[in-house]
């Protein structure tokens, strides 16, 4: 199968690795030394967007902001082509879709997965073994493209889980959002309230609990805001949680205490 992939990042890169040992692949990314690097990778590359077609398939992995006018762009002579994004939050894509020319198939592939590190030199196709690929209809799939879909998750290396648009969203801002708020939040908390080094003084649950404070702050911001209504719903539902624990602290409730922290383990080992 012939398989191109716009934007050749973190999970772009990723995917060109973790394809071409299956599946002719070629790649185009806007800048010159991600180009490069992939190409010594030993990825194909071209020399402009439109370059990427014709194709069984073109994956668009470029930032948030520019996979929908990707998407847009292509889908103008995508032709045979099943159009693929892994947009982080669906809606956007949604809409999109609704108003894409007829004839051309466009379907979410989402991986669920990452790393602290950014770019092609990040890139790593065991990155994608074993991990959920969320696929995720518009109204522009069918079948066939559906089942495209599929095969490249799992020939990636992935495990295929198909869920609609809206409940991709609610997913993400609980699994991906939640904890990319949490972790800031207790990154700036740690380094404002505490003296001295906490790298020298902290065990790993700390280190553990902050590292998605290092996300790309456009990557962070531009999920957040996308997913917006979800994400704060979410939020509200933890900061209800915490206000319990504040109130069982100030009221030195070790029984109440307890029991939340107990709800909480319950919760935790339904999750393995």
């Amino acid at each position: 199968m012939k398989v191109s992939i716009a934007g050749l990042g973190l999970i772009g890169g990723s995917l060109a690795l973790a394809l071409k040992t299956r599946h002719r692949v070629s790649g185009f990314d806007i800048d010159a030394s991600t180009r490069e690097a992939a190409l010594a990778a030993g990825v194909d590359i071209v020399g402009a967007l439109e370059a990427l077609l014709p194709a069984d398939a073109v994956i668009v992995a470029t930032p948030m902001a520019a996979i929908v006018p990707t998407l847009a762009s292509l889908a103008q002579r995508s032709g045979a082509a099943v159009l693929l994004d892994v947009a982080s939050v669906r809606a956007p894509v949604e809409a999109f879709a609704k108003s894409a020319p007829n004839g051309c198939r466009i379907v979410g592939l989402h991986p669920m997965a990452g790393r602290s590190g950014s770019g092609f030199a990040a890139a790593s196709a065991k990155m994608l073994e074993l991990r959920p690929f969320l696929v995720v209809p518009t109204v522009r799939s069918d079948t066939a493209s559906m089942a495209l879909a599929g095969a490249l998750a799992r020939d990636a290396g992935g495990e295929v889980t198909v869920c609609s648009a809206a409940q991709h969203d609610r997913i993400v801002a609980v699994l991906s959002a939640l904890p990319l708020a949490f972790a800031s939040a207790l990154a700036l908390a740690g380094a404002e309230t505490v003296d001295g080094n906490l790298a020298a003084l902290s065990g790993p649950g700390f280190g553990d609990s902050t590292r998605l404070a290092l996300t790309s702050p456009d990557l962070g911001s531009a999920m957040l805001l996308a997913n917006a209504r979800n994400v704060r719903g979410a939020l509200e539902r933890a900061r209800m949680i915490l206000d319990e624990v504040d109130r069982a602290i100030a009221a030195g409730d070790f029984a109440a205490l307890s029991a939340i922290l107990e709800r909480a383990a319950q919760a935790r080992r339904r999750l393995s």
